[in-house]
């Protein structure tokens, strides 16, 4: 047991002082997108609110590090810590505009003030990353100062610790770049809309609406986790956080159905890992791409619509194989709501998303405007409007807004800490000349470097989170993509998918391996069970990364085509990895039936002779159902989804 501290802080005093620093972590970027600082005619840049919400990030993770000090001594030194970097970050803040003038300069006042954030930055790492970025900063940290040691086309210029430093904190390539602007300007305020669905009972809400439309069906648990979770992981930008949140009801929900619990949980992995792969919100990454390629967000979520779409059609797919071949059944009667009593009683919740929908898309608002207004409408229907007897209060609100600073804090910390990889591979030129390398060792094979591409994008994501994971690929290996030739945003979303695949592949699988905990299953099991089930996510980057009718660029037939094959391919490869389809099938069958599939996969605009790998495959898919049907004496039935 952990014995008292002596002579420390009232705890409910440094709680508070938490609460009040993520409030104000919030309220400032809402207030931003909101143009209240033009209502009151101030002048503010970009830059100098991301360096007010980054101080009150690291003074908060002060605070916390000072909750959990083991003696009074390490606590007053967090306490001193806070407080200092509070002063020296405001202090920033307010004269940004000239201290960027004497940054070139180098005076010893700015290098010191610039150390300071710095070392609070570094310190706060570990604590809200974790050790892997830590990790990984430090290597490039290192690489920055030493670089122009290293032999071959790899050396860089030779840059002092003190311009290295200065550059990094006060610059805006370095962590006050672009990273960090897309999270604060961007990402608080659909995390605060995040919070308030969560707090008002719009998750029970979805996950009554999931249960009474998958419940009815065989397998009808894991449907249900499929469901509710792709719907949070996307608005949450967190795997391993909505396996977490959902995995606690619907992981036991489909053991106590029948499920294996290694499947169980593999079903859990990747359906909240999906969720960031799943428009409207698609998590934060999904804005820093559109930030970082220089397209509108709509274009992002257009060419990621159909690959999110076939990633969950065949884990749908799966489970309902998975089901039939164990013959699980649906959910009890008595545990499914009905869809109109959910409906009439949480109607309401849908109007915020109507009001997302609308702004972002018919009226091309910039997504954090339409964040806050949708956050906004929410509050108001929420106030007037209840579920199960639930209802917001105006009591509440600082509340939610205060959870919504604890949960950006470390998203805060870790794009800053994403932005000094970048601010490193600027300065020492690393990143063109690392390009450049990708490319020698394909042998400019396009494939050949694909392949390297998507295995360095699994082992770099390895134990991060997915917006450290996304800003460092698509720093270092998207550019070695679009520099052979292929299009920046199909460029982007492959390192993306790989990126993010590195939550369920071992041996680092974040996502899988929390599942495993709650499942009470082997990590590893489960792992293995959410390759299997998310195979398509390893698979489609490729073709799309080649065929652009697959990111809907083409003709209305192409793309029409090309999704039709490609659902159907998805059927008979899932099919064949689950070995049913509409009774069980031996190891020849299976067979047959993942390659027909695979087949099928191929786009037609992949190469000249495309549109024959699809009669074949359509071919191969009638033979095997015609033999089924035999086999059985009668008609085959597919089943249900």
């Amino acid at each position: 047991m952990q014995k008292p501290k002596d002579n420390s802080l009232d705890p409910a005093l440094i709680k508070h002082a938490k609460r009040l620093l993520g409030g104000l972590m919030v309220l400032l970027p809402v207030a931003y997108a909101g143009n209240v600082h033009r209502l009151l005619e101030m002048s503010i840049y970009d830059v100098q609110l991301l360096v007010l919400v980054l101080i009150l990030s690291l003074s908060a993770g002060f605070l916390i590090m000072a909750e959990r000090a083991r003696n009074s001594w390490l606590e007053a030194a967090n306490l001193v810590c806070a407080a200092v970097i509070f002063c020296v970050g405001f202090y920033v803040a307010l004269f940004y505009p000239s201290i960027s003038m004497e940054a070139p300069y180098l005076p010893d006042w700015l290098i010191a003030t610039s150390a300071v954030l710095f070392i609070a930055l570094m310190l706060n790492l570990p604590a809200s990353a974790g050790i892997g970025i830590l990790s990984v900063v430090l290597i490039f940290l290192v690489y920055g100062l030493f670089g122009h040691l290293v032999p071959g086309e790899l050396q860089s210029r030779q840059t002092t610790p003190s311009e290295l430093v200065v550059y990094l904190a006060i610059d805006a390539n370095g962590m006050l770049g672009t990273a960090l602007k897309v999270a604060v300007i961007i990402v608080i305020p659909f995390l605060l809309f995040g919070q308030l669905l969560a707090r008002c009972g719009a998750a029970d809400f979805f996950n009554d609406i999931a249960l009474a439309g998958m419940g009815r069906f065989r397998g009808g648990p894991a449907k249900v986790a499929v469901t509710a979770s792709g719907l949070f992981g996307s608005i949450s930008g967190s795997a391993v956080g909505n396996v977490v949140g959902t995995g606690v009801v619907t992981i036991p929900m489909m053991k106590r159905a029948g499920f294996n619990p290694a499947y169980a949980g593999s079903v859990e992995a990747v359906a909240s890992t999906g969720g960031q792969l799943v428009p409207p919100v698609m998590g934060a990454a999904a804005f820093i791409m559109a930030d970082f390629i220089g397209v509108d967000y709509s274009t992002v979520m257009m060419a990621a619509l159909p690959s999110a779409l076939l990633y969950y059609l065949a884990i749908f797919i799966n489970v309902d194989f998975y089901a039939a071949k164990r013959n699980i059944r649906a959910v009890e009667a008595s545990q499914i709501p009905s869809c109109w009593h959910s409906l009439r009683q949480g109607w309401h919740f849908l109007i915020p998303f109507v009001v997302l929908f609308y702004t972002l898309f018919a009226l091309n608002m910039r997504p954090e405007r339409a964040a806050v207004l949708a956050a906004l409408t929410l509050l108001a229907v929420s106030l007037i409007f209840g579920y199960r007897d639930r209802r917001i209060a105006l009591g509440d609100i600082w509340s939610v807004v205060a959870s919504a600073g604890a949960a950006a804090s470390g998203l805060v910390i870790v794009c800053a800490a994403a932005g000094l990889i970048i601010g490193v591979l600027n300065l020492s030129g690393l990143a063109f000349n690392l390009t450049l390398h990708i490319i020698n060792a394909s042998g400019e094979n396009v494939f050949l470097l694909a392949l390297i591409t998507a295995l360095i994008s699994i082992v770099l994501g390895m134990g991060m989170p997915t917006v450290g994971v996304y800003i460092l690929l698509a720093t270092l290996v998207a550019p070695a993509l679009v520099e052979v030739g292929i299009p920046v945003i199909s460029a982007h979303l492959f390192v993306f998918y790989f990126g993010l695949l590195s939550m369920v592949t071992p041996p680092v699988a974040l996502a899988s391996f929390a599942a495993a905990n709650i499942a009470g299953a082997g990590a590893w099991s489960t792992s293995i069970a959410a390759m299997r089930l998310a195979w398509p996510a390893y698979v489609v980057p490729f073709l799309f990364l080649f065929a652009p009718s697959l990111i809907l660029e083409g003709s209305p037939m192409q793309v029409t085509w090309a999704l039709g094959s490609a659902i159907m391919g998805i059927y008979m490869v899932t099919a064949g990895i689950v070995g049913y389809m509409g009774r069980m099938v031996g190891a020849w069958f299976r067979f047959l039936l993942i390659i027909g599939g695979f087949l099928l996969l191929i786009p037609t605009d992949l190469f000249s002779g495309g549109f024959y790998t699809d009669i074949v495959g359509l071919a191969v898919f009638g033979f095997c159902v015609i033999c089924s049907a035999f086999i059985r004496t009668k008609t085959i039935d597919i089943p249900r989804i």
